[in-house]
C-alpha cells in the first residue's frame, strides 16, 4: 500500500462509512495509485503528481472500451478517486480537489454489454427461464448473422 492510500484510509476511517464502502474506496485508490506509477514509471507517487488532468486521464483509461471495464464498475471507481481527491484538498496535500470535475465518461456498450444488460432486463421482467434463454439466443444468432455481412465494428454497432 502506498504511503497515500495509508493516509486516505486513516481519513476514511474517521468518517462513518461502512466496512465496504471503507475496502472499495482503498482499493480504488491504490489501483488508481498504481495505474500512474506505471504510466510514471515511479515506485511511489508524490501529492504533486495529482493533477486534474492525471485524474481525467485515468477517468478516459476506466471507460476505455478495450478495458471492457463496466459503466457502472467504472462509476464506483470514480467515486472513489472523487472521495481520494477531497482527502487531498482536506489533508492540504493540493491546492485544490483534483477530482472535483471527475465524471463518467459515457462509452459506447460492447456487444457483450448489450446482450447480459438486455438479458437482465427479460429476468427484471420475470420472464421464464427457457424464454430468457431462447431470447438471447436468437440475439446471438442475429448478431452472427450480422457481423458476417455486415462487419460490426464499435463505429457501427449503434447504427443496427
Amino acid at each position: 500500500m502506498q504511503p497515500l492510500t495509508a493516509q486516505f484510509k486513516n481519513y476514511l476511517a474517521k468518517q462513518k462509512l461502512s466496512p465496504a464502502t471503507l475496502k472499495n474506496y482503498v482499493s480504488d485508490v491504490d489501483q488508481f495509485l498504481a495505474w500512474l506509477a506505471g504510466e510514471l514509471q515511479e515506485a511511489a507517487i508524490e501529492p504533486v503528481q495529482l493533477t486534474a488532468s492525471v485524474f481525467q486521464n485515468y477517468g478516459r483509461w476506466l471507460n476505455a472500451a478495450e478495458n471492457h471495464i463496466h459503466p457502472a464498475t467504472a462509476e464506483r471507481y470514480l467515486s472513489g478517486l472523487r472521495r481520494f481527491g477531497e482527502f487531498l484538498n482536506a489533508a492540504k496535500l493540493t491546492d485544490a480537489n483534483p477530482a472535483a470535475d471527475l465524471k463518467p465518461t459515457a462509452i459506447d456498450p460492447t456487444l457483450d454489454q448489450v446482450v447480459n444488460d438486455f438479458r437482465n432486463e427479460l429476468v427484471r421482467q420475470n420472464l421464464a427461464p427457457s424464454t430468457v434463454k431462447n431470447y438471447v439466443s436468437d440475439v446471438h444468432q442475429y448478431l452472427l448473422w450480422a457481423n458476417e455481412r455486415l462487419k460490426l465494428t464499435g463505429d457501427n454497432l449503434l447504427q443496427l
